[in-house]
């Protein structure tokens, strides 16, 4: 799938409970390394620091998305000299918003 692909809806499957498991593994697992992030044109960067352990809670999230937020195309980088370990979410209009409200603004207040 492209990301130019306008057919694909942008939507979370998740329930409102499992809204709130996911709410408090990003709080546990991936808060304590998180950088920043910067808007996208189709979606966000978000930078984490380049640990082991942030490249393992970030490889978790990624794939528990792939089940919820299958609209999207997520890239984990990891480059030398391994200081960052970066997410790219992608998608169609929308995913910037819905990963910016959902994701990056949870990291925003959790890490302040």
């Amino acid at each position: 799938m492209s990301q130019n692909d306008s057919k694909r809806e942008v939507a979370c499957t998740l329930t409102e409970e499992q809204e709130a498991e996911r709410r408090e593994e990003v709080r546990a697992r991936l808060v304590d390394h998180y950088l920043g992030y910067e808007e996208h044109e189709n979606g966000v960067v978000v930078r984490f620091d380049g640990t082991d352990a942030s490249l393992g809670a970030l490889a978790e999230f990624t794939s528990n998305e792939l089940q919820c937020c299958s609209f999207a195309e997520y890239e984990i980088a990891v480059s030398p000299p391994y200081e960052e370990t970066v997410l790219t979410v992608t998608g169609p209009d929308g995913t910037t918003e819905m990963f910016q409200d959902g994701f990056v603004d949870r990291l925003d207040v959790e890490s302040a």
